[in-house]
């Protein structure tokens, strides 16, 4: 189900989890990933941060 309550489709449930995927990669926790995968912020954005080197503290203050 989504914030709004309307169910998922099965392609917005499978990017959801993959965008959690990638927010757990990061080094966020299951909370804050969880609330990274159902926002709208970028995905990009989050990998040039890991690419970058830059550090989860401030990875969390970006895209939370």
């Amino acid at each position: 189900m989504s914030a709004d309550g309307d169910w998922l489709s099965l392609e917005q449930l499978a990017v959801r989890n993959w965008r959690y995927d990638e927010a757990r990669k990061a080094g966020l926790t299951p909370v804050e990933a969880a609330l990274f995968a159902e926002s709208d912020r970028d995905l990009a954005e989050l990998r040039k941060l890991i690419s970058v080197g830059c550090p989860v503290d401030q990875i969390r203050a970006i895209v939370l």
